[in-house]
């Protein structure tokens, strides 16, 4: 057994292609493109506030189970903290021990580094937090699909749960239709302007969307300002997947007040498309992607000043009607932290209720 510390490209890849071994019987896995990965873990991006280090570890040649260390210094600034994340693990079974090495080592790589803690499984930007149920679905969107076993590995490596989040689900009905065009009414009769994002000047609007992100989060637990060019990858990059009456900019009195961000699940037509290459792995996807049927809303935030008169409601109502227009039967809620309170009682409004339930783990240096 050897745990290896990446510094090449052909590690990189190998590190990248390790998931195909660990789910590949495994029917409701997504798999992510692999030059992702390595873009993630190579250290190629341009935030110099971020020390990146991916591990393996192996035996007789194979390796057993990967993990990535990061030491985020804007994160640790904003929180006055001194905590490392461990992100992007995957293991295969009956590997306890050397699991437990692995991840000692990425711990001592983020403690030589000036941290006292580390955060598993949840960086906002980068990933999010490990299902503890519904291993029987595909999971939406930016979302983590594990095998149960993750659990045992992380506890027995001193990890305690830190956190939960859910996900909620709604099925659209006529019932819910009205009350959505309701909640819609209200806010525009009390003043507030909605509008879904112009893709004409989606620059412009990511700019925007950044600068709310980062003012309506500030104190969002786990959160920390994110870069316009770093955002840009969720809103520019996605540009040709993403539909702009889905995204909604809540305007009072000329201010931008609240943003909300939803998307296609497009983990419908990327599972759809498992397995195939070239021609038919496109055709394969765009064919699935026409039928995709569920909507993921990410991201909604309200200004402070503006928070308890609607204005979220009225953003979701808007977004969830579009989708319906669309011909969308569901739609998520999700990445709600387990004692965001008002945030679940809007999901509640919605008519949503919780489908998947997730854990963030930390561990004491």
């Amino acid at each position: 057994m050897k745990v290896v510390a990446l510094d090449s490209h052909e590690q990189f890849a190998r590190y990248a292609d390790f998931p195909e071994k660990v789910y590949r019987e495994n029917p409701f896995w997504v798999p992510v493109d692999p030059e992702h990965i390595i873009h993630l873990i190579s250290g190629e991006d341009d935030d110099d506030q971020i020390q990146v280090q991916p591990f393996w570890v192996e035996a007789d040649g194979q390796i057993l189970a990967t993990v990535t260390a990061i030491v985020y210094d804007r994160y640790n600034k904003k929180w006055n903290e001194q905590t490392g994340h461990l992100i992007l693990f995957e293991a295969l079974p009956s590997s306890e021990p050397e699991v437990r090495a692995l991840i000692a080592e990425a711990c001592e790589w983020i403690r030589s580094r000036g941290c006292n803690k580390v955060r598993a499984s949840m960086l906002l930007g980068w990933q999010l937090p490990w299902t503890i149920d519904a291993y029987d679905k595909v999971p939406t969107i930016f979302h983590t699909f594990n095998p149960d076993y993750y659990h045992g590995y992380i506890k027995s490596s001193g990890f305690f749960t830190e956190k939960g989040v859910v996900q909620y689900q709604v099925t659209f009905n006529s019932e819910l239709r009205e009350r959505y065009r309701g909640m819609q009414a209200r806010a525009e009769e009390s003043g507030v302007k909605l509008r879904a994002w112009d893709f004409d000047k989606l620059e412009e609007e990511n700019e925007l969307f950044t600068d709310l992100w980062n003012e309506t989060f500030s104190n969002h637990w786990g959160g920390a300002d994110i870069p316009s060019d770093r955002m840009a990858q969720l809103t520019v990059g996605m540009k040709d997947f993403l539909i702009p009456d889905f995204c909604v900019f809540a305007e009072v009195n000329g201010e931008t007040a609240g943003i909300l961000y939803a998307a296609p699940d497009l983990n419908q037509a990327l599972h759809a498309a498992r397995g195939k290459t070239g021609d038919k792995l496109d055709a394969a996807f765009r064919r699935a992607f026409s039928e995709i049927d569920h909507g993921v809303l990410l991201v909604i935030g309200v200004r402070e000043g503006h928070r308890n008169k609607g204005v979220n409601l009225g953003m979701a109502a808007k977004s969830y009607l579009a989708m319906m227009d669309r011909g969308y039967t569901q739609a998520s809620y999700t990445v709600v932290l387990d004692d965001n309170w008002p945030s679940r009682r809007t999901a509640e409004k919605l008519g949503c209720s919780v489908t998947r339930n997730f854990n963030v783990y930390a561990k004491s240096l």
